[in-house]
């Protein structure tokens, strides 16, 4: 009974997924078919959801859309575990400084998720979608952190993209992405470039909470044709000096280097 309990939580939990900035409502045979459960599956589940406030059912569409109890859990658990009131400075730093958007992933599980993003004041910047997952293979945020990560996580979580291909420059080799993350280890970040947007590069360093665990990484998401050597030193020299601050405040303790940021 517990084991059908349990499995009935995992899915009906599994569905706030399908959830996104393009997608805010969704209907039930869009749900059934994006999850692929039967409908009378999905309606229990989201039944049960919207009981406890987890979603909401548009009257005039009866489409599914986020309810507001997410919203009250996020402001307990920042209450209680300062996270992002303490990410937020730096990224608004980090996009004035650099003039590119700025972006902390935090890990959950074995998912990588976009938490705060901060744009600059420019019209062409790269924007970021905060409900979509990120691959660890093909972002900077996730090798940044999965070279930090217990091996048996790491691989995990890499499996688990399946080595998914988003661009011709997307890593697709077992043995260089091992290299990357030697790489990110050594230098205490990690670039991807065009790995999972055409046009976009990524710089990234994970931060460290009081376990010296790695919590997230901050990155900075540049716009290729902008990316030069004064602007890759600039990115790199802030972001190390951000991420060495959030770590402190965290209580952490960054890893020793064992090369210079270059």
């Amino acid at each position: 009974m517990a084991k059908t309990t349990m499995g009935t939580v995992d899915k009906a939990l599994s569905l706030l997924r399908h959830f996104s900035v393009q997608k805010p409502e969704v209907g039930l045979s869009e749900l059934s078919r994006l999850a692929g459960y039967d409908k009378t599956t999905i309606l229990r589940c989201m039944n049960a959801l919207a009981r406890n406030g987890f979603v909401e059912q548009n009257p005039e569409s009866k489409k599914y859309r986020l309810g507001l109890a997410p919203i009250s859990f996020a402001r307990i658990r920042e209450r209680s575990f300062p996270l992002l009131s303490i990410l937020q400075p730096h990224l608004d730093n980090l996009a004035r400084v650099t003039g590119e958007t700025a972006h902390a992933t935090i890990i959950t599980g074995t998912t990588l998720m976009t938490a705060l993003i901060s744009e600059p004041e420019r019209a062409t910047r790269v924007h970021l979608d905060p409900s979509i997952a990120l691959p660890v293979h093909a972002t900077a945020s996730g090798l940044a952190i999965a070279a930090h990560l217990p091996a048996d996580l790491r691989k995990r979580m890499i499996e688990q993209d399946a080595f998914e291909r988003f661009t011709d420059q997307t890593p697709d080799d077992p043995a260089a992405l091992e290299t990357m993350l030697e790489q990110a280890r050594q230098n205490g970040f990690t670039r991807a470039d065009q790995y999972f947007e055409a046009d976009v590069i990524g710089t990234a360093a994970a931060f460290f909470n009081a376990s010296n665990t790695p919590a997230g990484a901050l990155a900075v998401a540049a716009v290729a044709t902008r990316f030069n050597a004064d602007l890759t030193d600039l990115i790199t020299t802030h972001l190390i000096a951000a991420v060495n601050d959030v770590t402190r405040e965290l209580g952490g303790t960054m890893p020793a280097r064992t090369t210079v940021a270059a």
